[in-house]
């Protein structure tokens, strides 16, 4: 509901009372800055002038006092930097609120505006700005540091404003007024993904604001907004927790195209980005003689480009990724704890110890530690027990020890026996003799296994800096995956995001992320997200089709522009796209991606499109091209990222088949408006419940 003249009036001379606030505080941050970098410039000099009279102590202080100030300089900027992005668009909701009587007007934004002790705008991630995201006029409460405040939401007003202009504003019943969501979901998307913080919805909110429970996992569908949550969680625990850092978190990203995508949202909310990896990379600190290590785009991209995989190699690698190769792991190194012992008597500096006194030492009185850590400890204990030093002795003593045990405890030996055992000859049913060399790079099937085995044997690092650890599509990793990350940060709490539906790995399935409560000591928060808010209501059917699936909910309504599915030749497909793309741009698409089965795909259909297609650039692996308004990417690397339009090709002689479908499936859920569909038929699909 739009508001009347006299009231708009009074909303510009608010809005004009606080862009005056924040010049002036603007103004008095930039002399406070140029005052403490003098102040620096001089301490600097002082040290300088008086070197050979400064003693070390003196010294050493000295530079305390300027690093202190340093720090201060740049919380300083941040701020100055935050209240500069606030003359844009100082507030985007307004709440007003009455407990008891009495009445509070609660401007809310980005960023909060606070002089002399009176706040002209609240920080989003404030308690009480909790009342915008989750309630619509009438009851109300919110969790403040003294308790629950229970009142009553007598207004809820919503604003688009660019500088000093107000450009819309308007009172809403609603969490997000309709109209105002759907005007934003119209936008074009961007390189970048884009904060949401003026339209969270509130079972977002939940989510976002939740530090009740250690362990949240959220199973979210294709444009539900996991990332942006994710991303978004982050930022409000930064603002909760004031001595949480941005080091302290840690992403694990999909791939590199992924953590660029996600670079803006966080310095974009006024935080600093966080920690990021893939779990790849992470793995390659703990996996010695390795020189590289295949990541899961690598290991997908493998599948899709083997077309003459035998059936062999697909049940051994789908059992190397399994659970069940877990439990025969776990098996062998229970036996190996069981039963390793000393082969014959030690002397050391002319003392002898027995077998039976030295398997009591490593077997009874070592037991706690891991294994490898057992023969350190027996070391330096022998050491003490034959007067000889250890740190002179340890490479010596260590290999003497490995060498009169009936197990060899090098970890890439114990997967070999196990590989090569008959026990997973059937486990797995292959009728391949399997064996392991480790090879130039170390294939990621071969990968979480070792890990697994190499943490069990040798135990596991402990990482006590990282505080909080974000999962996204955690559907990609296995229970074991899990079971590893929750032990080396045991400490951290968890916030693990996917869809089942948007598996890419063709050899290992969830039947739900709530499968994972497990590692957590069955303590896991499990929530679900159902409405997409990224593609249109035709792109959803059309989407939901393939999965057979019922359950995804489109928010943002139909555009009247179907889905067109056709079948081409690589002959005439480039004039066949050519066109698409110039009838999605005559439609307003701004961004397009065309998306392929795989990488050759990808590279083939690039070489046919670049002479027709001027601002076309291909995305692969790696995140150093240039992108464009028109890109072209193989399909398990398109994951988590959303365009206006898409183009799904595929050879006419490699469709997408039913083993496929949840592929397909990521595919389509890229679109936002427009979805073109080649070479594609029909799946035979089961409605799921």
């Amino acid at each position: 509901m739009n508001i009347d003249k006299d009231e708009l009036q009074k909303e510009q001379e608010y809005l004009n009372k606080t862009l005056d606030v924040v010049n002036e505080l603007i103004e008095e941050n930039d002399e406070l800055i140029q005052g403490k970098q003098n102040e620096i410039q001089e301490m600097k000099k002082y040290i300088w002038d008086n070197n050979g009279v400064l003693d070390d102590v003196e010294v050493k202080l000295e530079m305390y006092n300027i690093n202190r100030s340093v720090s201060n300089t740049n919380d300083t900027i941040k701020q100055l930097l935050k209240l500069k992005k606030s003359l844009i668009s100082p507030y985007f909701g307004r709440v007003d609120f009455e407990e008891d009587g009495f009445k509070d007007t609660v401007y809310i934004g980005i960023n909060g505006i606070m002089k002399d002790l009176e706040f002209y705008v609240f920080d989003w991630r404030a308690p009480i700005s909790s009342l915008f995201y989750n309630y619509g006029v009438g009851p109300a409460s919110y969790s403040a540091p003294n308790g629950e405040i229970s009142g009553d939401v007598t207004l809820k007003r919503q604003y688009k404003i660019n500088g000093n202009t107000i450009e819309r504003c308007f009172d809403s019943d609603l969490n997000i007024d309709d109209d105002y969501l759907q005007e934003i979901l119209a936008n074009s998307s961007s390189e970048k993904m884009t904060n949401i913080v003026n339209t969270i919805q509130k079972e977002q909110n939940e989510i976002i604001r939740n530090i009740t429970d250690k362990y949240l996992v959220v199973q979210g569908i294709a444009g539900s907004g996991k990332t942006s949550v994710a991303l978004h969680r982050i930022a409000y625990l930064l603002y909760k927790e004031k001595d949480l850092k941005s080091n302290n978190v840690l992403i694990f990203s999909p791939n590199e195209v992924f953590s660029q995508y996600i670079s803006n949202v966080l310095p974009e909310l006024g935080e600093d980005n966080v920690l990021q990896t893939t779990y790849s990379d992470f793995a390659y600190a703990f996996m010695k003689d390795v020189k590289k290590i295949e990541s899961f785009t690598e290991f997908i991209e493998r599948y899709y480009k083997n077309n003459d995989m035998s059936e062999d190699e697909y049940k051994t690698t789908k059992f190397k990724v399994s659970d069940k190769f877990k439990e025969l792991i776990d098996k062998y190194i229970t036996d190996c704890k069981n039963n390793i012992s000393f082969i014959k008597p030690m002397v050391i500096n002319g003392k002898t110890f027995s077998v039976e006194e030295l398997n009591k030492l490593f077997k009874e009185t070592y037991d706690k530690f891991p294994l490898t850590e057992r023969i350190y400890v027996l070391a330096d204990h022998l050491c003490d027990l034959t007067k000889i030093s250890y740190k002179k002795n340890e490479k010596l003593l260590d290999c003497k020890i490995r060498d009169n045990l009936n197990y060899n405890l090098d970890f890439k030996e114990i997967y070999k026996d196990i590989i090569e055992s008959d026990e997973f000859k059937k486990l797995s049913g292959s009728n391949e003799n399997i064996t392991f060399n480790l090879g130039k790079v170390l294939k990621y099937e071969d990968l979480i296994p070792l890990m697994y085995i190499n943490f069990e044997v040798n135990g596991y690092p402990k990482n006590n800096r990282i505080r909080h650890v974000i999962i996204d599509e955690a559907q990609d990793y296995s229970l074991v995956q899990f079971e590893m990350l929750k032990k080396i940060f045991n400490d951290s709490s968890f916030t693990i995001l996917g869809d089942i539906n948007q598996t890419i790995n063709p050899y290992y399935k969830y039947e739900s992320l709530n499968n994972v409560n497990g590692i957590f000591n069955n303590k896991v928060r499990y929530l679900e997200l159902n409405k997409t808010y990224r593609s249109s209501e035709e792109i959803i059917n059309y989407t939901n089709e393939i999965l057979g699936l019922s359950n995804a909910c489109a928010v943002r309504h139909s555009n009247n522009i179907p889905v067109k599915a056709c079948t081409v030749s690589i002959d005439e497909v480039a004039e066949h796209i050519v066109k698409d793309i110039e009838t999605m741009r005559q439609n307003g698409i701004k961004r397009i991606a065309i998306i392929t089965k795989n990488s050759s795909e990808t590279l083939s259909l690039y070489e046919v499109l670049k002479d027709y297609v001027t601002d076309i650039s291909v995305i692969d692996k790696s995140t150093n091209n240039k992108v464009g308004e028109t890109v072209i990417m193989p399909s398990y690397i398109s994951k988590g990222l959303e365009f206006d339009g898409v183009i799904s090709y595929t050879d006419e002689k490699n469709p997408y088949t039913e083993k496929d479908k949840y592929l397909f499936y990521v595919v389509c859920t890229r679109a936002q408006h427009s979805l073109t569909v080649y070479n594609q038929k029909e799946l035979k699909l089961e409605r799921k419940k």
